[in-house]
């Protein structure tokens, strides 16, 4: 039942087993635990400035607060019984963990909430009994301040309204008759009509006083502690994240119904619509960049044309030389007369898990093929995940061919491709990326802000090593020189769905289109030129192909028009069209100069497709917009893999899918940029299923047949 909501991404996950530094541990509960504590403390105080005044016989008690928030603790405590048992069953069966460490995990998610929620209760007592003894001269000061008394007149409304609310009660102690006193004790509420008016007003303005330096308190210390993203041990899970994103918005709304009481919503929608239009700061709304691209004034203001293109022809004779350098590197030379086969790998998106999966699933293929099938590899597309891990497999291919000393052993390569990287994004976008924006960075002599696309790559850096970080232009030589295959990253560019190609090679006539045709993909490197194009990070492209909502931002191009640019799986999750563009154009050098095309499909293999569905009424609203979403990679698959079976046509004879995929129906693996243990153990049982057998087999058989 916990697992209902977002099961297919992930979001249960983050939730049931958080990982702290790479690890479910007692660390990373214990911290959930803090967060869950503030979240139960916003609710109690949201509870307690918006209702206390409904139970008039509070003012009889001494601890208002403590006693309100321990007779409204009824749903926390159910919460907490309910996780408990839902996070035992999953840290066993999904992260694999014993049952003393289940034990001890729980254990430490119970002490974070409560030392919270009695810091906070001490936190109370503190700005109630000793803040004005140490303060009241300097809080005298304060009283004289314009906003002070603007506030002041606010509350002194909102306590003449509650008062007048508690003292119309029909009966002498209200309509609660009885209360819990202490954890063991309950009590019968006092009689309270005899309270003076003032007094009334007294108890309201300290319930508003203290709940007011309470949520200015926190959110200090949230958006300060926004300001360390840098430090992997300062990073909490990503459910932590979460839940204090949540107590944040009660707080703040808390704060604003203080102040506005019935108007709270219209003034905090009117806030929010003027911040998002007119805000000279930018503060809800801001453009995230590609790393390395000039956002400067000029190059804001120069203009494109996403209708121009480079030179077809002379693009083509330098691919068609790279193809010559490659011939020449898969010739044998004892029998000339052989022609090789071209391999071109088309990888599906789908978050951490395709990444992985693509890693593993080639690095295992390669090792069984004696290395002959990265050296055959001459092309890479896709989207997403998958683009990931071809990057780094190219990456680590090409560190062995030149030698350099750092290049890890594969397990280490594998455990470090597979860590978690959600946990530093929604760090970062709870903590201070909806606020607003604080910190820069540099990179290519040029300033940018510190946010979670800048979180994603970091995390990247951190988790394999510096290796991907360098600019695009950087792997124009080893692909000239075919140490390593092209490869071809292909964004969905918002504004039309066409796709922006990134390549650090020329390779306008992926931007063909048919003749009559208006709307082109576009060229980075063309089109961007005069934006310094060849000094985008490359991380930065690996984040534009791979943009999942809400994880990583769209990311605005400058010049003018401006386009927004999003994930490659918009418009092609499988990298089929960039690939079939590619066979066309060189379809004469191929037949002349290969014994045909050799196409690998990564993908996951979702047999869990419903074609019988039991409709009802929510179904019938929810469904057409999730069909459109869930359906969307199958749309793609059926419609494209007409256009690669015509190659069968084209190329008669010469043509070859081999598929390597995983997934048999039974298990779920959600789209993530987090794996449990268990999700990391089926993707890796996966390459030993019989289809995969068969398809190492094949290529066995096809590279050796040359």
């Amino acid at each position: 039942m916990a697992q209902l909501f977002g099961k297919k991404f992930g979001l249960p996950v983050l939730f049931l087993a958080p990982e702290y530094l790479g690890s479910v541990n007692v660390y990373s509960f214990f911290f959930l635990g803090l967060a869950t504590g503030s979240f139960i403390m916003a609710f109690h105080i949201s509870s307690y400035i918006v209702m206390a005044h409904r139970y008039p016989f509070i003012v009889t008690l001494s601890k208002p607060f403590y006693k309100y928030a321990l007779n409204n603790s009824v749903i926390p405590f159910a919460y907490i019984l309910f996780y408990l048992y839902q996070s035992a069953h999953f840290q066993k069966e999904y992260e694999l963990i014993g049952s003393l460490s289940i034990v001890y995990n729980l254990l430490l998610f119970l002490a974070g909430v409560l030392v919270f929620v009695y810091l906070s209760f001490g936190f109370f007592y503190f700005l109630v009994k000793i803040l004005p003894r140490c303060c009241r001269q300097s809080f005298g000061k304060v009283k004289k301040t314009q906003p002070y008394r603007w506030l002041y007149k606010a509350i002194e409304k909102d306590k003449e309204k509650k008062v007048s609310e508690s003292l119309e009660a029909e009966s002498e102690k209200g309509d609660v008759e009885t209360y819990i006193m202490t954890w063991r004790k309950i009590a019968r509420t006092a009689y309270y009509k005899h309270y003076t008016k003032e007094h009334f007003k007294r108890v309201f303005y300290y319930q508003h006083r203290n709940a007011f330096i309470y949520v200015l308190f926190i959110l200090s210390f949230i958006i300060l502690r926004g300001l360390i993203k840098d430090y992997a041990h300062l990073i909490i899970p990503a459910a932590a994240s979460f839940q204090i994103m949540l107590t944040v918005t009660i707080l703040i709304i808390s704060m604003f119904y203080i102040v506005f009481r019935n108007w709270t919503f219209f003034v905090l929608s009117l806030v929010i619509v003027a911040a998002l239009l007119v805000s000279p700061a930018k503060i809800l709304s801001y453009n995230d960049n590609a790393y390395g691209l000039d956002y400067s004034v000029s190059g804001k203001k120069a203009k494109i044309n996403p209708f121009d293109h480079g030179n077809f022809a002379s693009d083509s004779l330098q691919t068609i030389q790279i193809l010559d350098r490659w011939l020449e590197r898969n010739t044998d030379m004892q029998h000339p007369e052989k022609k090789p086969k071209l391999v071109v790998v088309s990888t599906s998106g789908g978050g951490l898990k395709l990444a992985v999966w693509t890693y593993y699933a080639l690095s295992y293929a390669d090792s069984c093929l004696d290395g002959k099938l990265l050296d055959h590899t001459e092309l890479m597309t896709g989207a997403s995940g998958g683009m990931l891990g071809a990057a780094f497999v190219r990456e680590l291919c090409l560190r062995r061919k030149t030698g350099v000393s750092d290049f890890h052993p594969a397990d280490e390569n594998l455990k470090n491709i597979s860590k978690d990287i959600l946990n530093p994004v929604f760090y970062t976008y709870s903590m201070s990326d909806w606020f607003f924006r604080l910190q820069k960075f540099r990179y290519a002599n040029k300033y940018y802000f510190k946010d979670r696309a800048y979180m994603f790559e970091q995390t990247l850096n951190r988790n394999l090593g510096p290796v991907l970080d360098k600019p695009l232009i950087a792997y124009r030589k080893p692909e000239q020189e075919a140490l390593v295959p092209m490869l071809v990253l292909s964004p969905a560019i918002e504004n039309t769905g066409a796709q922006l190609i990134i390549s650090p090679q020329n390779v306008s006539y992926l931007t063909k289109t048919m003749p009559g045709e208006v709307i082109r993909n576009m060229e980075f490197r063309y089109n961007y030129r005069a934006f310094n194009a060849d000094s985008l990070r490359f991380l930065s492209a690996i984040r534009m192909n791979a943009t999942f909502p809400y994880v990583s931002p769209e990311v605005n191009m400058p010049g003018e028009p401006h386009l927004a640019i999003t994930d490659a799986g918009l418009s092609d999750n499988f990298g089929y069209i960039t690939a079939f563009r590619f066979i066309v154009t060189f379809k004469e050098w191929i037949e002349k100069n290969t014994s045909g095309v050799v196409m690998i499909l990564v993908y996951e293999n979702d047999r869990k497709k419903i074609y019988s569905i039991h409709k009802n009424i929510l179904y019938r609203y929810i469904r057409p917009m999730g069909s459109l979403f869930d359906d969307w990679s199958f749309v793609q698959k059926n419609n494209y893999l007409a256009s690669l079976l015509s190659l069968n046509k084209m190329l008669p004879g010469k043509f070859f899918m081999v598929p390597l995929s995983f997934g048999n129906g039974k298990e779920h693996i959600a789209l993530s940029w987090h794996l449990t243990k268990k999700e990391k153990q089926i993707l890796l049982q996966n390459i030993h299923s019989d289809e995969n057998k068969k398809a190492i087999n094949l290529l066995r058989g096809l590279l050796d047949s040359e």
